[in-house]
């Protein structure tokens, strides 16, 4: 799956950036799930990870989190601004599957 170079040696890291990307498997929509799921198990921990630090430094101060967090009610701007944010995730998510899309690399040859 490496593409070497005509001298022989493999491409510098990160040259799939603004190529057709990553390649794992035989089918690009295999390659393109497995990219949306990384970047939905790096979001989901990143979140997990800042939330169970928040927690625990608030807590350290008195503050119950979970309490302000349940009584809160978001106003007109806060629920524009989490929309927004909400959309550009949705967009990064799904963006490996944009990529690769000429039909060429869509065929599946037959294993013999």
């Amino acid at each position: 799956m490496d593409k070497m170079q005509s001298d022989g040696v493999l491409p510098p890291i990160g040259q799939e950036i603004n190529d057709r990307g990553p390649v794992y498997f035989d089918s690009v929509v295999i390659d393109n799930l497995l990219e949306a799921f990384m970047e939905l198990s790096a979001e989901v921990w990143t979140i997990r990870d800042r939330q169970q630090v928040l927690e625990t430094v608030l807590a350290a101060q008195g503050i119950d989190a979970a309490a302000l967090i349940e009584a809160h009610r978001p106003d007109p701007a806060e629920i524009a601004a989490r929309k927004a944010m909400r959309e550009a995730y949705v967009a990064r998510l799904l963006a490996g599957f944009l990529r690769r899309t000429d039909t060429n690399d869509m065929a599946v040859e037959p294993k013999a």
